[in-house]
């Protein structure tokens, strides 16, 4: 069985928001995402990679015509797949014609690797205990949430200030934390703490 990726965690590795995403399955490439069984998309690798290029190209400012998006997608994620002058070779993409490119890839491939690397070990610097914070996840042997953090990336902290502010925080836990800050909440409602509005004998005396 292939491992794949829901789109937050996707769309995190890919620099890409997770609705473009999902925009992206539906009006260029019409094809279905796969779901694993649930109603959820789930990304594999050679997808994800898909997104990161896509997302590289068009900062370069060379933006595909959706034809070509749907060649370089099917020839991304099928083997020895050639379509409209694209051909992918090891890590290697091809597009020949009047005027021949060739995007080597391997850059992409470990960049999106280490950052599927940064989200797994972070998961396990992450703790929750009801005594602490309340039980929202902190950083493991610290009182800090990972909320925090992650939501100083998403206002544009520079790294440098955030592990000054935060020695106790490693180098590992703030790459956790900022891609963390490129992923999308987790689908349904946020977790609540439950609260204690009146005791018992309160309640029987209204």
């Amino acid at each position: 069985m292939s491992v794949s990726y829901e789109t937050r965690i996707a769309a995190a590795v890919a620099e890409q928001s997770d609705r473009k995403i999902r925009q992206e399955f539906a009006r260029v490439l019409k094809v279905p995402a796969q779901t694993g069984g649930r109603k959820r998309h789930r990304l594999t690798f050679r997808e994800v990679l898909y997104f990161r290029l896509t997302k590289s190209l068009e900062s370069e400012g060379l933006m595909l015509e959706p034809e070509d998006r749907r060649a370089v997608y099917r020839v991304m994620t099928l083997k020895n797949h050639t379509e409209r002058g694209w051909v992918r070779t090891g890590h290697s993409l091809r597009r020949s014609g009047e005027v021949s490119a060739t995007f080597e890839l391997s850059g992409m491939v470990r960049a999106a690797r280490k950052c599927i690397r940064d989200i797994r070990r972070g998961h396990m610097l992450v703790e929750r205990n009801a005594q602490i914070c309340s039980g929202a996840p902190v950083f493991k042997g610290t009182r800090i949430p990972v909320a925090q953090i992650v939501e100083q990336f998403r206002a544009g902290v520079p790294v440098s200030e955030i592990a000054e502010d935060y020695p106790q925080l490693s180098e590992e836990a703030l790459r956790y934390a900022e891609v963390r800050s490129r992923m999308g909440d987790p689908p349904g409602r946020p977790r609540r703490d439950l609260r204690l509005q009146r005791t018992a004998s309160e309640a029987a005396n209204r």
